[in-house]
């Protein structure tokens, strides 16, 4: 019989704890996989359906020209890439009754000043500074306590995903708080007002976001 020492004990524990982590990421990664996978075929589904609405519509006689105007709206979580994200929940020319953020219009267009007029200047490259320390650090910090809020985790991969897809989205949006305040802006006004739109996209990704376990 072999005697193994303490510290080869402790080795193959560690070793053992390690292989145990390991497996429990590439499960994660596996469901998240899953996941996606799902959310995809959905979308390709109703893809289908818009275009067989399309054409049972060209293949329809008419007696007279008419102009039709079809604004597809699609749950955001449904289409799960936050792509397009500031477009949909902060849109700048919303109005605060309907700055929804669950909502994707497709061709919904989003007036912002020429960037040649703002991202040159001083107070834009201030305000950028400051949102980018904020996403390094406490842009994590509030995704995490909106996943607590909703008891809706999400893995490291997942939310890291998120906030760098905001955070590409973010130079807009700085511009129209410039265009907007005019002469009477300043780095810290601009700030806050991005900062309070991240946290309201964050909040309704997460507050709709169907939970791993089956819960909404």
């Amino acid at each position: 019989m072999y005697y193994l020492s303490p510290e080869v004990m402790r080795y193959l524990q560690q070793v053992n704890e390690c292989l145990q982590y390991q497996n429990q990421q590439i499960q994660q990664l596996n469901e998240y996989i899953q996941y996606q996978n799902e959310q995809i075929k959905q979308l390709n589904d109703k893809m289908d359906g818009l275009m067989k609405e399309i054409s049972d519509m060209k293949k329809k006689p008419s007696s007279e020209p008419s102009m039709v105007r079809n604004e597809y709206k699609f749950d955001l979580l449904k289409v799960e890439k936050l792509e397009g994200t500031l477009n949909i929940g902060i849109n700048p020319n919303a109005k605060d009754s309907d700055s929804s953020i669950d909502e994707y219009s497709v061709g919904q267009s989003v007036s912002t000043p020429s960037s040649d007029d703002t991202s040159s200047s001083p107070d834009y490259e201030g305000v950028q500074s400051q949102v980018d320390d904020y996403f390094s650090s406490d842009a994590y910090r509030a995704l995490e306590y909106y996943e607590q809020m909703y008891q809706n985790p999400l893995d490291e991969p997942y939310r890291k995903f998120i906030i760098e897809d905001v955070k590409k989205q973010i130079d807009k949006r700085i511009q129209y708080y410039m265009a907007k305040m005019g002469s009477d802006r300043n780095h810290n006004a601009i700030f806050e007002e991005v900062k309070r739109d991240i946290e309201r996209t964050f909040e309704a990704f997460i507050k709709n976001l169907p939970r791993r376990d089956g819960g909404f």
